[in-house]
């Protein structure tokens, strides 16, 4: 790791730690972190640099934009950088070319997707982010929260097939459009969206979002007392068990399941499920609710491999640990749009620390 001129140049450990970390910020989604590496080691095979720029470096006339892919999450299916062409294709639209790629969110490839774009274009990726976590649904962003439209945002499907979006209501029904579109060709598609002049970016992103998830994955490359060096860093550990049932669907665009756990360890005699829409969302200790969104649920093998949804095996023994939300998330707005009855579950947000303590009462 490098710094110049107020950008940071990552080495490739920096880069395999920021994907290892942010897919555990994944909760379960996020895309495969080997999809990621894949497109990461193609662009430093072409001698591409990685650069980092912190939000407040941001020149406030410029723009920046996210890019990233959509539909279920699909580990084994390998995909082009799809959102690269949409973001080319967006920069033909405005006549404009863009000075940073923000990632849309945290996850083992759409963390990755950020930033080998960025590095074939030859531009930073931002130290932050639009959710601080992986969301499922496109209006899952710190831009929405604060009233700020996506458009205009462009489309590339695998087939090179490209769609343009000047204008749209809101960014749910954009949420609509383009799932729709994932869910009649059956594939993902890659999105260029959020062309925001540096001055709103620097007010709203959530900051230093890679640089946790480099931290994050550095204790997992050092794998030495992960589970303590985890509960340092700020996670919870919420259980340990044996993975002993398991279901799930692709359903309108979205990788939709479930899945139990037999405690081993000091959670023996206990159970613990996890229901998770491309991210894990909610989960029940005991068939008591233990932790909601939008707090964070990830799911990690025995020696700290964080693990996607799609990735799961019954059979297997996994970690599941916690860690807070964005402030954002918590306040009202913030709530209505990520929170617990958002999808369904008619129950009040506790924070995450709060319901661990109410729990060793």
């Amino acid at each position: 790791m490098q710094t110049i001129d107020n950008e940071i140049t990552l080495d490739e450990e920096d880069l395999a730690d920021i994907i290892r970390g942010s897919a555990v910020l994944g909760c379960g989604g996020g895309g495969s972190p080997k999809n990621g590496w894949r497109l990461i080691k193609k662009e430093l095979k072409k001698g591409k640099e990685f650069k980092l720029i912190n939000v407040s470096k941001i020149p406030n006339n410029k723009r920046t934009v996210s890019v990233y892919f959509v539909g279920p999450i699909d580990g084994n299916r390998k995909y082009r950088n799809l959102a690269a062409e949409a973001l080319m294709e967006l920069e033909s639209f405005l006549n404009e070319k863009f000075f940073a790629v923000v990632p849309t969110e945290m996850g083992g490839n759409s963390t990755a997707v950020a930033l080998s774009t960025a590095a074939r274009l030859g531009i930073p990726t931002v130290n932050g982010d639009m959710a601080g976590k992986a969301v499922p649904e496109l209006h899952h962003s710190v831009y929405y929260v604060y009233g700020h439209k996506m458009t205009p945002f462009s489309v590339v499907t695998l087939h090179g097939d490209v769609m343009i979006v000047p204008r749209i209501r809101d960014d749910i029904n954009a949420e609509k459009l383009v799932r729709g579109i994932v869910s009649s060709i059956k594939s993902k598609v890659g999105v260029a969206s959020h062309p925001v002049k540096g001055k709103i970016s620097k007010e709203i992103l959530i900051r230093d979002s890679l640089s946790y998830a480099l931290k994050l994955g550095k204790i997992l490359r050092e794998k030495d007392d992960w589970v303590l060096k985890f509960l340092k860093a700020g996670g919870l550990l919420l259980f340990k068990g044996e993975c002993i049932f398991l279901k799930c669907k692709n359903e309108n665009g979205f990788t939709i399941g479930e899945l139990e756990l037999q405690g081993t360890d000091e959670f023996k005699g206990e159970s613990y499920k996890i229901w998770f829409k491309n991210e894990n969302i909610i989960s029940w200790r005991n068939n008591q609710i233990d932790v909601t969104v939008p707090d964070l649920i990830t799911v990690l093998t025995m020696d700290g491999e964080p693990v996607i949804n799609s990735e799961l095996k019954a059979g297997k023994e996994y970690v599941i640990f916690g860690f807070k939300a964005p402030d954002v998330w918590r306040s009202p707005k913030g709530l209505k749009i990520l929170g617990p009855r958002h999808f369904g579950f008619n129950i009040k947000y506790i924070p995450i620390e709060k319901r661990k303590l109410k729990l060793k009462d």
